[in-house]
């Protein structure tokens, strides 16, 4: 997706400045244009995003495998221990 770029540096400026340049697009999160003269040469941007997203988690969670009996042996497991833990406070 492209969006319009109203903040730009001229090349000039851009080395002039560049550790405050790139700051400056960290901070903001904006892209930025890099002109020389009238024109557009090159743009700094942030990177991508990372992650999975979250229009897809439902696709995602019906694809994972069902536990089915081993959800329930897992339960029962976790309560044996809970009341081994009951058990071993009162002693």
């Amino acid at each position: 997706m492209r969006h319009d770029l109203n903040e730009s540096v001229t090349t000039t400026e851009l080395v002039r400045n560049l550790s405050v340049v790139i700051d400056r697009v960290r901070l903001t999160g904006r892209r930025l244009a890099i002109t020389k003269g009238s024109q557009t040469v090159a743009e700094l941007s942030p990177p991508a995003k990372g992650g999975y997203p979250i229009a897809r988690l439902g696709e995602l969670l019906a694809s994972l495998p069902k536990l089915d009996a081993d959800a329930r042996a897992m339960a029962d497991d976790l309560a044996l221990i809970r009341r081994a833990a009951e058990v071993a406070k009162v002693l």
